[in-house]
């Protein structure tokens, strides 16, 4: 079945729940709204970067988007088309990779992972005259033997796009093992990376 993220929050991040939760604590940071804390701590961010904690791939459209992790799902047809590749994202993963909207860092609840596959977090909305529910965020996790990775993004568009709420964009996330990690990339450099697939 396909995995369809739906993002209101702008972004899509990549993680690993132990590695994540392991320097919270080692940095001593309780807050739950990590999204707001990593925006105001600019060193702190970079660490997360350079020790491969957190990725977060931002400035995308607020829509739905066709997740897949190579050599785990089938890569996208001749349907789609590739509109950017970026490569070398740090990445650690201590037994299983979450890919998510950025929205559930603001405010990050650890137990909604535990036990869980995927999370859906959904709302009722009043759209039009009727009260509808709607995906706020979620996420997806995959089952990845421990250790460094190099992660890379590969983004798709449709060539002929489907009516709402099929996924018109999409991303291929692949991993590539590594002893240690040599420098890492900042994906918020504007002027090097542009992930909104969606206005290409």
């Amino acid at each position: 079945m396909d995995k369809v993220l739906s993002t209101f929050s702008y972004g899509i991040c990549v993680f690993s729940l132990d590695v994540l939760q392991d320097f919270l604590k080692k940095e001593k940071i309780r807050t739950k709204k990590i999204l707001q804390y990593f925006q105001k701590s600019p060193n702190k961010y970079l660490d997360v970067l350079k020790k491969g904690v957190w990725i977060p791939f931002v400035g995308i459209n607020s829509t739905k988007y066709l997740i897949r992790l190579d050599n785990y799902e089938p890569p996208f047809s001749d349907e789609w088309e590739k509109k950017i590749e970026y490569a070398g994202f740090n990445i650690e993963i201590k037994d299983s990779l979450w890919i998510s909207d950025t929205e559930s860092f603001h405010p990050f609840d650890r137990e909604n992972y535990i036990g869980n596959d995927e999370i859906v977090s959904q709302v009722k909305t009043l759209i039009g005259t009727d009260f509808e529910m709607i995906t706020v965020y979620s996420a997806f996790k995959y089952e990845v033997p421990s250790g460094k990775y190099l992660l890379s993004i590969t983004g798709y568009k449709r060539k002929q796009e489907l009516e709402f709420p099929n996924p018109n964009c999409g991303f291929l996330f692949s991993l590539v093992k590594v002893s240690e990690f040599d420098g890492f990339n900042n994906p918020r450099e504007d002027e090097l990376y542009d992930f909104n697939v969606a206005n290409m």
